[in-house]
């Protein structure tokens, strides 16, 4: 049986905090938790309300099985500047997150000494020194879906916790104040009702929530809309996807319907997609009272993506990474 967390998680600090310059000139903030002799490094993107740090418990397991690992916060969350639980369009979070996954490839390659190499007298990055696996949770999992779409040379794979590709059908009264602000007031800002309750297993970990000043729950009718646009890209164009993914989803999933999505996932290449159902877990997979049930199909999965990059040779171009990234600040 799954071992239950129903004390205050063992967290880890980052070794590390800084920011970046996003869409739109934002300051988007970061946090790495570096590990001496790294397998390959997990990129962590959050759901939404929430931030990177918020994983710190996570970030301490992945470290634990020889990771390094980062997290960035999306613009309008977090230690991030933005509007608070607005948007301008999918699009800006998914290169948004590309940017920081190229940063963090960059950052390997630095550590390690490897320098950027001439490609028709134009400087590109070395290649991949790590395998970079992304884990993503529910609207930070469609962003990572979509960065992969977009920007495929950013990963070697993906954990996928309860992708927010299909959102369940929201309440009479609150689908018809979206549907007048979204003609109205498209970047009105509401607070969003909700039972975190019913989101979150774990007692502690909701107490932590409400007390944590970088969640929120502000939201504009900008922002369905926003992910209805990324379901859309993935229904026409998941077939393109290309990288291993490791797909958790929730049977008690109150926000996603995980039966909503079949069409994407038929779509793949076959031998690319490994997908749990996972019995009694709510929407937030990895702050379930059970995670450690999650865990374990995580950690022999990673292994797996560690194996297979050292066994392969290394790639001998870069030439899709941008030449020239808008440095890290660290704070």
């Amino acid at each position: 049986m799954a071992e239950s967390f129903t004390v205050l998680p063992s967290d880890m600090e980052p070794t590390e905090r800084g920011s970046f310059q996003g869409h739109g000139s934002l300051k988007l903030a970061f946090a790495r938790w570096e590990h001496p002799e790294p397998k390959g490094r997990v990129v962590i993107s959050h759901g939404y309300g929430e931030h990177g740090e918020r994983y710190r418990h996570t970030a301490k397991w992945l470290h634990s099985l020889g990771w390094s690992v980062s997290s960035m916060d999306h613009a309008g969350f977090g230690r991030s500047e933005g509007t608070r639980g607005d948007v301008t369009g999918i699009r800006p979070f998914a290169d948004d997150f590309a940017l920081f996954l190229h940063q963090e490839r960059l950052h390997d390659a630095t550590r390690i000494g490897a320098h950027p190499r001439l490609v028709d007298e134009v400087p590109v990055l070395a290649a991949p020194v790590l395998p970079q696996v992304v884990l993503g949770h529910s609207f930070g999992a469609l962003v990572a879906l979509l960065a992969c779409l977009w920007h495929p040379d950013t990963m070697e794979g993906l954990v996928l916790s309860s992708p927010a590709v299909s959102l369940r059908p929201r309440a009479g009264l609150m689908k018809l104040v979206s549907s007048v602000l979204s003609r109205l007031a498209p970047h009105l800002p509401i607070d969003l009702p909700g039972n975190k309750n019913l989101v979150c297993s774990d007692p502690v970990l909701v107490q932590r929530y409400w007390a944590d000043p970088y969640c929120h729950r502000r939201v504009t009718a900008s922002f369905p809309a926003a992910i209805q646009k990324g379901r859309e890209e993935l229904l026409a164009f998941g077939s393109e996807l290309d990288r291993p993914m490791l797909l958790l989803e929730a049977d008690m999933d109150t926000v996603v319907d995980p039966d909503g999505a079949e069409a994407i996932w038929t779509s793949m290449k076959p031998g690319l997609l490994e997908r749990h159902r996972l019995k009694g877990f709510y929407h937030e997979i990895f702050h379930d009272i059970h995670r450690s049930e999650a865990m374990a199909l995580v950690e022999p999965w990673l292994e797996t993506r560690y194996r297979t990059w050292k066994a392969a040779s290394a790639p001998t171009s870069m030439e899709g990474i941008p030449a020239l990234l808008p440095p890290a600040i660290a704070v």
